[in-house]
């Protein structure tokens, strides 16, 4: 089994420490311990057992998250982030040879790590000019007899953009009538403006996220997979093979920080994302002769399309490169002539990122 470079973390491991504007990741600043105690109020007794695991999860957090996504202990496998927990699901349906249908453009891990495992890629457009809504109509046309899987992000990474739980519902019926599963990545779904639910209850759908990019804690790398009983379980025999069990220290983190403050953390997650989404907002109205968006519903990134006649690594390395700006090129999410911004730095540093980054495409147009 070849495993395949990821391009887009290899290029954010590259280039991260030459940036001086960095707007490539996607995750909230993080929480500092003193925060996460004064959201929380807690912090670990004395006498707290530093050598203790927990194969199937701390309690405390199935809890949770059984709470959460209204299911039992039965349907929840808790993970080291969201990528070990697509991973499980990956490996748990497909096999080689097998077909998975894949929103495009989407987060490059959702289609590589099933190819790494032999399945095959079937593309599935989110077209700019649709505003990336899932193309439903089309869907049927692209399910053959060896298809087993539908992979979704929600919201969509890149653009942001949120699908309603009724087209979710629609691709989850035509799922059924063929015997496939859907997968949807919600490790954004939190951070959409307006509280919407997650697609976990409808029938054939299994759910993915973590506590990584919303709510300020990616350093404690909780994920989790919630998904009907006979899935979960053949996801946690597999995890046996690769962590065994994740962290219960950052288990029972996650834990307090969800019981007690998901909604103060989500709505710290907001205040900032809403603030600079208005300041990327008129931005990209004074830029209009080189770029037009699709205006996100929620999350911390946008995917500009931009009128250059250049690829966008090379756009996006000339703009590292005379300008110290990081943004993420279109082409790592399978979608040429756009690049991934991300809006989430503090409100200084964005007005003055967006001041050079506009400057250097009005520049380079010129030219």
């Amino acid at each position: 089994m070849q495993t395949p470079c990821i391009d887009l973390f290899e290029w954010l491991l590259t280039n991260a420490t030459k940036a001086k504007y960095n707007l490539a990741y996607s995750n909230i600043y993080g929480l500092s311990y003193e925060e996460y105690q004064r959201f929380t109020g807690y912090s670990f007794p004395k006498d707290f057992d530093l050598g203790v695991n927990a194969t199937y999860g701390a309690d405390e957090l199935t809890k949770v998250l059984g709470a959460m996504y209204y299911c039992t202990k039965d349907n929840i496998v808790t993970t080291m982030g969201a990528s070990e927990a697509n991973f499980l699901v990956f490996s748990s349906l497909l096999s080689p040879s097998d077909g998975f249908i894949i929103e495009q453009p989407s987060y490059q891990p959702m289609w590589l790590a099933p190819e790494m495992l032999g399945a095959r890629q079937i593309p599935w457009p989110r077209r700019f000019e649709h505003n990336y809504r899932l193309d439903v109509e089309r869907l049927e046309d692209l399910i053959t007899k060896k298809t087993k899987l539908i992979v979704l992000t929600n919201l969509h990474n890149p653009s942001g953009v949120w699908s309603d739980r009724k087209t979710v519902e629609s691709v989850a019926e035509i799922a059924k009538n063929y015997g496939l599963y859907v997968l949807v990545d919600e490790i954004f779904l939190d951070g959409c403006f307006k509280r919407q639910p997650s697609s976990y209850g409808i029938p054939r759908v299994i759910v993915t996220s973590s506590a990584t990019k919303i709510y300020g804690l990616g350093g404690l790398h909780t994920g989790w997979i919630v998904a009907p009983a006979e899935v979960a379980a053949e996801c946690q025999r597999r995890k046996a093979h690769v962590t065994g069990a994740s962290s219960y220290v950052s288990e029972m983190m996650t834990a307090h920080a969800l019981s007690i403050a998901r909604d103060r953390l989500i709505d710290r997650f907001k205040n900032r994302a809403k603030k600079n989404l208005s300041m990327v907002k008129k931005w990209m109205r004074q830029h209009q002769d080189v770029l037009e968006w699709v205006e996100p519903d929620g999350g911390i990134v946008c995917f500009p399309k931009y009128h250059l006649d250049v690829p966008s690594i090379p756009l996006c390395q000339r703009l590292l490169d005379e300008e110290r700006i990081l943004v993420n090129p279109g082409a790592y999410f399978n979608q040429e002539g756009h690049f991934r911004l991300s809006y989430g730095v503090d409100e200084e540093t964005l007005q003055s990122a967006l001041h050079a980054l506009g400057n250097a495409l009005e520049r380079f147009k010129s030219h």
